[in-house]
C-alpha cells in the first residue's frame, strides 16, 4: 500500500462544469488503475462485465485525466484466467486492481471482503476441472480485500444505487482472480460482482447496464478518493 500512498501525495483535483461526464483531473502524478472483467462460462453464454469493462475503461479515460486506465477481459478457464491477470499486473503495475464478475445471486452490486484458497470442482469455460482443491498449498485461508468497502458501499447507496458487501466471493474463477490479486501485496485490489441480467435488455432487474458502469466509475473515484486521504 505504500507504493499507493506515494503516488497519491500530489494529487490536485479538478473538476469540470461542463455537461457531460464529469471530469476529475489529477495533475503531477500518474496512478494506473486496472479493471478486469470474465468472457463466458458454462451457463452464461454473454458475460456482463466482458462487455462493461471496455465501456468502463473508454469512460474512465475521460472522467479522470492523468490516471492511466488498464483494462483486460479474463478466460474464466482455472489455468488461462489467473496467468492472464498476473500477465495484466506485471504490465500495468497498478495502485489500484477493480476486478469485476458476475453472480446468479447479485441484485446489485456486490463488493467483495475477502478471498478464500479454495477451487470449486465444477468445470470452467473450457471443460476442464481445476488441478487441486486450493489455489495455493502454501497460501492462507484466507485473504482481505484492500479496497475501502464501506465507503464504497456508502458512496453507491448514496447514489440511489443498489450495494452491498460479501464475505463470500464464491470459489470458482472469481474468487480465483481476487485471491491472486491480494497475494500480490502491493497497491489496493478487490471485487466487484454484477447481475447476470445486465445482458439483458428485456430483464427487469434492480440494476441496468448504465447504472453499472455509472456505478462502476463512482467505484473508481472512491478507490482514488482513498488514496489522497491517506496521503
Amino acid at each position: 500500500l505504500i507504493h499507493v500512498l506515494d503516488v497519491r501525495k500530489c494529487f490536485h483535483l479538478k473538476r469540470s462544469g461542463s455537461s457531460g461526464i464529469k471530469k476529475q483531473e489529477f495533475i503531477g502524478v500518474t496512478a494506473n488503475i486496472l479493471i478486469t472483467g470474465f468472457g463466458p462460462f458454462p451457463g452464461v453464454a454473454v458475460n456482463a462485465t466482458g462487455l462493461l469493462v471496455p465501456r468502463l475503461a473508454s469512460l474512465a479515460r475521460r472522467r479522470f485525466a492523468g490516471v492511466v486506465i488498464h483494462s483486460a477481459i479474463l478466460p474464466t478457464e482455472w489455468g488461462r484466467g489467473p496467468a492472464r491477470a498476473l500477465a495484466a499486473h506485471e504490465r500495468a503495475t497498478p495502485d489500484v486492481s477493480i476486478h469485476f464478475g458476475v453472480s446468479g445471486r447479485a441484485q446489485g452490486f456486490v463488493i467483495e471482503r475477502r478471498g478464500v484458497n479454495a477451487c470449486l470442482q465444477t468445470e470452467d469455460g473450457a471443460g476442464h476441472l481445476p488441478p487441486l482443491a486450493v489455489l495455493d498449498p502454501a497460501g492462507p485461508k484466507r485473504r482481505a480485500v484492500t479496497l475501502p468497502v464501506a465507503g464504497i458501499v456508502s458512496r453507491l447507496r448514496a447514489l440511489g444505487l443498489p450495494a452491498v458487501a460479501s464475505d463470500d466471493a464464491g470459489s470458482y474463477l472469481c474468487n480465483a482472480v481476487l485471491y491472486q490479486s491480494l497475494g500480490f501485496g502491493d497497491g489496493m485490489a478487490g471485487f466487484v460482482h454484477l447481475p447476470l441480467s445486465l445482458v439483458d435488455e428485456g430483464q427487469a432487474g434492480a440494476l441496468t447496464f448504465e447504472q453499472a458502469l455509472a456505478g462502476s466509475l463512482e467505484i473508481i473515484a472512491v478507490c482514488l478518493d482513498a488514496g489522497r486521504a491517506v496521503a
